[in-house]
């Protein structure tokens, strides 16, 4: 797996973190009774899978004294076990059990966060004031059919808030001048029935003209699919891991279909993966503009902006845990 790591710091003006599903883990990275400490949302995780092999995510520490449960932390069935005197917590959060007191006192829990698995990878749901999930990740049918390649998984590190790299995807205009295309591609950017966001553009990758169709279903969470002909498409499943409002993990996921594998299969992975490094000179110095300076021509911007606003909470609504 490669992981590509741009760190620097700069000014804060960054939102705080969008409501949604945030990927925390590979499926493969975390096995049957295996604890992890994860940090995601400016925030300390314990994910860990039970020995029925369920994914649980918990806020990391104990609340006896402290203790950071992903950190020598057991799984005990269906529970985590704190390392520092052997409280055990459940699904829910709730403490099941003190070794040496049978009253567990009703506070004796830890925030848990709803958590799901699918398309190879490990989510968990972010609500600002801790509501139920609202809608459920999109299942990646390419990722495990038969007539496209074996995944290829690629990690990038990037030192920018996770609405500004997925506001990328509706910045046509940014391709001639950061990814050095000849000219503006045709696009266009459309808000759908299905409530994400939408772009078709005409793309060259590698030197292979083909049709682009990105599917944002909410920021950190989209879909890429480039054909180049019949039986001849690429599909990039970009998830992400916002460690905090400056730096975000994006995790790739590539495949192609299997007819071209030996003919530009390796070409047009690398292709899209090196156009996204072309972003880091400018990710890695920019500052967020909570309310930019639109001209006419940023239309497509200007969709992105309304459209983000349903992930966010209003500031009177907000009560971070």
């Amino acid at each position: 797996m490669e992981l590509i790591a741009v760190c620097d710091s700069k000014v804060n003006t960054a939102p705080d973190f969008p409501m949604g599903w945030w990927s925390l883990a590979r499926s493969h990275e975390l096995q049957v009774g295996e604890v992890k400490s994860v940090s995601a949302l400016d925030r300390e995780l314990v994910l860990y899978r039970t020995r029925s092999g369920a994914v649980r995510v918990h806020d990391a520490y104990c609340p006896h004294l402290g203790a950071n449960l992903g950190i020598n932390g057991r799984v005990v069935g269906e529970s985590i076990q704190c390392p520092f005197h052997g409280w055990q917590f459940g699904g829910d959060g709730a403490c099941e059990l003190i070794p040496y007191c049978d009253d567990i006192p009703s506070r004796a829990k830890v925030t848990n966060w709803p958590a799901t698995e699918i398309n190879g990878e490990i989510y968990m749901w972010f609500h600002p004031t801790g509501g139920e999930p609202q809608w459920q990740v999109p299942k990646v049918e390419q990722l495990d059919d038969e007539n496209w390649t074996a995944p290829r998984q690629v990690e990038f590190l990037v030192p920018t808030h996770v609405q500004d790299i997925a506001e990328n995807s509706c910045d046509p205009e940014h391709f001639q001048y950061v990814h050095k295309q000849s000219e503006t591609p045709p696009s266009s950017v459309t808000v759908e029935d299905d409530g994400a966001v939408h772009l078709r553009a005409d793309m060259n990758a590698s030197g292979m003209p083909g049709q682009l169709h990105a599917t944002m279903f909410q920021p950190g969470l989209a879909t890429v699919l480039t054909s180049y002909g019949p039986g001849a498409e690429m599909i990039v499943y970009n998830s992400a891991q916002p460690y905090s409002r400056e730096e975000t993990l994006l995790r790739w996921t590539l495949t192609v279909r299997k007819e071209i594998a030996d003919l530009a299969g390796d070409q047009v992975m690398n292709g899209i993966i090196d156009g996204l490094q072309d972003d880091y000179p400018i990710w890695k110095n920019k500052v967020h503009r909570k309310q930019p300076i639109f001209c006419k021509g940023d239309e497509t911007l200007v969709l992105f902006r309304k459209w983000v606003r349903k992930f966010y909470l209003p500031d009177s609504e907000r009560g971070l845990q």
